[in-house]
C-alpha cells in the first residue's frame, strides 16, 4: 500500500507540474489554420520548430508558388530531381495509386484545376474537356528512380500532393516533438488531428471531436492516444453549380467528376498520418461496400463512416473509444 500510495503521489506531481509546462502554437500554413499543444519536455522549442517545418514542406510542396518543387515538375516536361521528402510523397502517392486501382490518384490536378477548386473560380466543364484531361491523368506513366531521386513527367501531366501533405508534415511534427522529449501533445491540423501520449491535464486519453456533416457541431467523439485521426467530408468544400447541384472537392478519377455517393464523412483513425490523409480520401471515394472490403484485406487501421440517411458504420477496433453524440437512424459495427 505504501508502494502504490508513492506511486500516486509521484504521479499527480509530474501531473501537475507538467501542465505548468504547457506551450500552444498557432500558425497557418499549407492553406489552413495549424494549432499545437504540447506538455513537458523541449516543447516550446520544438513547437518553433515544427512551424518552421511546415513552411519549408509548403515551399516544397505547393502547387502555386513558382519556388516549389511540385511546381517544378507540373510546369516542366521531363526528368526533375527532387528533394528526399517530395520523392517520398512521389512514391507514396503513386504506389497508393496502384495499391487502389486508382481511386486515389496524384495525378488529377488538371482535372481538379478545370472545375476551379485551385482557385475557388469554379465552374462545370464540359464532357469533351473532361474526356480530354483524363488522358493526362495515366499515373502508371509517371516514373520515379530511387537511386537518382528524379521524377520523369510525361508533358503536361501534373501531381498533387494536397490529399496527404497535411498527413505527412502532422507525421514530421510528431518526430519532432519525441525527439525534444515531449511525452504528450495534440496537434490540429485542419481536420486532421494527431495525438501523442495522453492528455497529460487530465491523465486519460485524448478525446477528439469528429465534426457532424448534418448540423453544426460534433458528431461523435473518440478517446485516444498515440494516433492519428483523420476526417474527409463533402461538407469541406464545395459549390453549387448553375444547375443546383452540389459539387464536393473529393473526386473520382475514373469520371473525372466530383464523388456522387451517399458518403458524407470518412474517417480514419491510425498510425501514421499521411497513411490516415491517404485513406480518408479513398474509402470516402470508394463509397461503403468498397471500404468495407478494403479495411477487411488490410486491417490496419479503423475507420467510421457517415451517409447522407444519416446513418453510420465503424470498425469494431473502436468499440470501446467512441461515444454518439447525435440520433442518428441506425449505427452498424463492422466485425
Amino acid at each position: 500500500m505504501k508502494l502504490k500510495t508513492v506511486f500516486v503521489i509521484i504521479l499527480c506531481s509530474f501531473l501537475i507540474s507538467c501542465e505548468s509546462k504547457t506551450n500552444k502554437r498557432s500558425f497557418f500554413a499549407m492553406n489552413t489554420h495549424i494549432t499545437i499543444k504540447s506538455t513537458c519536455g523541449k516543447n516550446k522549442s520544438a513547437n518553433r520548430e515544427i512551424e518552421q517545418k511546415f513552411y519549408n514542406l509548403e515551399k516544397l510542396i505547393s502547387t502555386t508558388a513558382p519556388i516549389s518543387e511540385v511546381y517544378l515538375i507540373n510546369n516542366n516536361s521531363g526528368t526533375v530531381k527532387l528533394s528526399d521528402e517530395t520523392f517520398f510523397l512521389a512514391k507514396y502517392a503513386l504506389d497508393g495509386a496502384v495499391k487502389t486501382n486508382g481511386k486515389f490518384n496524384p495525378a488529377l490536378y488538371p482535372v481538379i484545376r478545370a472545375w476551379g477548386f485551385t482557385t475557388e473560380d469554379y465552374k462545370i466543364p464540359s464532357d469533351i474537356e473532361i474526356s480530354q484531361l483524363l488522358e493526362l491523368t495515366d499515373f502508371s506513366k509517371i516514373k520515379l528512380d530511387a537511386e537518382t531521386k528524379t521524377i520523369t513527367m510525361p508533358e503536361k501531366m501534373m501531381l498533387d500532393f494536397g490529399a496527404i501533405g497535411k498527413g505527412f508534415a502532422g507525421d514530421e511534427a510528431i518526430r519532432i516533438l519525441k525527439e525534444n522529449n515531449v511525452p504528450s501533445a495534440i496537434l490540429d491540423l485542419g481536420g486532421n488531428i494527431q495525438v501523442l501520449g495522453k492528455n497529460l491535464e487530465t491523465g486519460e486519453p485524448w478525446k477528439v471531436g469528429i465534426r457532424n456533416p448534418y448540423e453544426d457541431g460534433v458528431a461523435v467523439s473518440l478517446k485516444v492516444t498515440d494516433c492519428a485521426v483523420i476526417t474527409s467530408g463533402g461538407y469541406e468544400r464545395f459549390f453549387i453549380g448553375k444547375d443546383g447541384k452540389k459539387y464536393i472537392h473529393i473526386f473520382d478519377g475514373e469520371t473525372g467528376r466530383p464523388v456522387e455517393n451517399n458518403v458524407v464523412s470518412s474517417t480514419i483513425v491510425c498510425e501514421k498520418g499521411i497513411y490516415g490523409d491517404f485513406l480518408s480520401t479513398t474509402l470516402f471515394v470508394m463509397g461503403k461496400e468498397k471500404a468495407i472490403e478494403f479495411w477487411k484485406e488490410n486491417r490496419d487501421f479503423d475507420f467510421i463512416m457517415m451517409f447522407d440517411d444519416l446513418t453510420l458504420c465503424y470498425t469494431a477496433g473502436l468499440k470501446d473509444k467512441i461515444d454518439f453524440l447525435t440520433d442518428f437512424n441506425k449505427i452498424e459495427i463492422i466485425q
